[in-house]
């Protein structure tokens, strides 16, 4: 991919973008559009540094003010099959500052679940809703896990504890499915995070009454294609938040777009639940406070790698404790490492 921008123009984002879209034949896959994503977004820190301004200014100026509202995702790590964990665990988030909280309670299920699961499921729901109270957001995570039926068959019995959203209900590679739910679920859907074009977001939009879009932006063509995603889901009024299941420079990536674009919902951040030396990556920590994300406000990005904790950090250094989370083996929540 490097023959498409090695001493290229960084401001020419869009033809850069186009090049490396329609230039690599066999681009319309994750892998190729996250190295565009890479180079899109270095583009834009480039811009902002030579602007010596931060890149939501760049994008469209901020519509949110100082901060964008946060959920917290990958907070149940230390739960077991017992719902009062969950319980105990969700109300360690409020207690966080999070008013918003994101779960997926259908352990390693896959297309349909037996009766006593699909009932374990629902109670730990009801346990988490019984926990946090009637005013905290209830993000249902889905992972893609079922068929159309069974889907609706769980949006039915989750929707009396009222959850703003059941996300990917099905997987994502049946718009049929998804569009089925979509059409009859009490609960809005939100989908979108293993999509990689705008294209795939227009079938989206176009087939299915889908109520939130989900872009990871590190993988869907960067910042330049981000506000793209965002203006196709405002003209059918349908809301954008961000998937960020990434470190804190993703976060930032995120937080600039979000501050930018006028459907935008929440944002996806796991920051206060990953590991430990994540906050030592920057210089300066992305600042969450109050389930808020503050919007870096320095040129560019707004953010500096701290290159000897990266350094440290790097996959050389832990490849023998990394673990590659299978969301369909037993105990996969606790995101445990291996030795």
């Amino acid at each position: 991919m490097s023959d498409f921008f090695i001493g290229e123009d960084p401001f020419a984002t869009e033809r850069l973008w186009l090049e490396m879209y329609r230039d690599e034949w066999f681009s319309k896959n994750v892998v190729n559009t996250t190295v565009i994503s890479a180079v899109d977004m270095a583009c834009w820190d480039i811009k902002g540094k030579t602007q010596d301004r931060p890149v939501y200014e760049l994008i469209g100026g901020n519509v949110h003010g100082d901060t964008i509202r946060a959920y917290a995702n990958g907070w149940y790590t230390e739960t077991t099959d017992d719902p009062a964990t969950w319980q105990k665990a969700a109300e360690q988030v409020v207690d966080d500052g999070y008013d918003a909280m994101k779960f997926d309670p259908f352990g390693k299920s896959w297309q349909r679940m037996d009766r006593e699961k699909f009932n374990h499921s629902v109670d730990i729901v009801r346990a988490v809703r019984e926990a946090v109270g009637p005013d905290v957001d209830l993000l249902i995570e889905g992972h893609g896990r079922f068929t159309a039926g069974q889907a609706l068959e769980v949006a039915n019995a989750l929707s009396e504890y009222h959850p703003t959203w059941f996300e990917e209900p099905c997987p994502p590679d049946s718009i049929n499915s998804l569009g089925k739910v979509a059409n009859k679920s009490p609960i809005p859907i939100a989908t979108g995070e293993r999509l990689v074009s705008k294209y795939e977001f227009r079938d989206l939009l176009a087939n299915t009454d889908v109520d939130i879009i989900q872009p990871v932006i590190m993988n869907t063509g960067g910042i330049t294609e981000a506000k793209k995603f965002a203006a196709q889901a405002e003209a059918e009024h349908v809301s954008f938040a961000p998937h960020n299941p990434q470190g804190p420079v993703a976060t930032a990536i995120s937080a600039h777009v979000d501050a930018a674009v006028p459907n935008f919902m929440i944002q996806d951040i796991l920051q206060m639940y990953d590991v430990e030396w994540v906050n030592d990556l920057l210089v300066d920590p992305i600042v969450v406070e109050d389930g808020h994300i503050e919007i870096p406000q320095r040129p560019g990005l707004g953010v500096e790698l701290d290159k000897d904790v990266v350094v440290e950090h790097s996959y050389s250094s832990v490849k023998d404790e990394v673990h590659t989370i299978n969301l369909f083996e037993k105990d996969w929540e606790t995101r445990s490492l291996v030795d």
